[in-house]
């Protein structure tokens, strides 16, 4: 009865191994299901997250690109995605008039974009140029739809 017992359960592990083993490897070739191709085929094509677009009275703003993980449109890569910690930037600061409205582009497929004064005494409207003299720094951060990505952006203004 004893070898019976033993044999079953020796049988039973080895039918589990092999189970586990065979179904480990077919997951690794099995192509991406139509849900991730569908989603996939709706991402931003861009190799990188788009840059958004920012105007002050008609001159447009260099805008540069901070921290962002982003996944490639490519469904033939694996592990298409990366992620970039960057610090911010050094940036020459645009003279712009006081009191201006800030115009934004967002960039193509987003579902947030924020823009922040990050300086400490700013509390006002952050898409109006500040009314005091000083340089003033902004962040943007955009996020996409479908897992794609999200990226931080910056640009300066200074105010005479």
């Amino acid at each position: 009865m004893k070898k019976i017992s033993l044999l079953m359960i020796a049988s039973l592990a080895c039918t589990f191994y092999v189970g586990y083993t065979f179904g480990d490897k077919n997951n690794d070739s099995k192509p991406q299901d139509s849900a991730n191709q569908t989603i996939h085929s709706r991402w931003v094509k861009e190799a990188k997250p788009p840059l958004p677009e920012i105007l002050i009275d008609g001159v447009k703003i260099e805008v540069v690109r901070g921290s962002y993980t982003w996944c490639a449109p490519s469904l033939s890569k694996e592990g298409s995605c990366v992620s970039v910690d960057g610090s911010i930037p050094e940036l020459t600061a645009t003279m712009v008039p006081a009191g201006l409205k800030i115009d934004t582009k967002a960039p193509q497929g987003i579902k947030e974009f924020t823009i922040t004064n990050t300086n400490k005494d700013f509390n006002g409207d952050p898409y109006f140029v500040p009314k005091n003299k000083g340089v003033y720094l902004y962040m943007i951060h955009c996020d996409w739809f479908l897992d794609q990505g999200q990226s931080d952006y910056f640009f300066s203004v200074e105010v005479a």
